[in-house]
């Protein structure tokens, strides 16, 4: 994991249940968390969500970005499941996530860092590894 990362990113990912973070989950959560691209994209989420939390949740902040986070892995481990292939898909990957944000009343449009790079680093290679 990258140690420049914000300190609640690796508080969230740090002690996994290897019983559901394995085979692609493990993946891509390991392959979204270890790429430099990154450092920025989920710098910005953690404001945005911090943001989102201060307008109203029932939840604890911890708590709230701990759901959130792993919901937004979730989403992307979701789109790779449903495509045999995700290489050069990076603008149906975008749409995706950005319905997924408009669903949340999360304000992350298409064109956002978050969604256009995680796109581009999960869209960029053919490998799945499933295992």
């Amino acid at each position: 994991m990258n140690k420049d990362l914000p300190i609640i990113i690796r508080k969230v990912f740090a002690d996994l249940d290897p019983l559901i973070w394995n085979g692609i989950w493990l993946y891509t959560l390991e392959t979204l968390l270890n790429d430099p691209r990154m450092l920025y994209p989920w710098e910005d989420f953690v404001v945005i969500l911090k943001n989102k939390h201060d307008k109203g949740s029932n939840l604890q902040l911890n708590q709230y970005m701990k759901w959130e986070l792993k919901a937004f892995v979730a989403q992307v481990v979701k789109f790779r499941n449903e495509h045999e292939d995700t290489y050069g898909k990076s603008e149906e990957l975008s749409d995706f996530l950005a319905y997924y944000f408009l669903k949340k009343e999360i304000s992350i449009e298409k064109k956002h860092i978050l969604i256009k790079t995680t796109s581009e680093i999960i869209c960029s290679t053919s490998d799945k590894s499933n295992d």
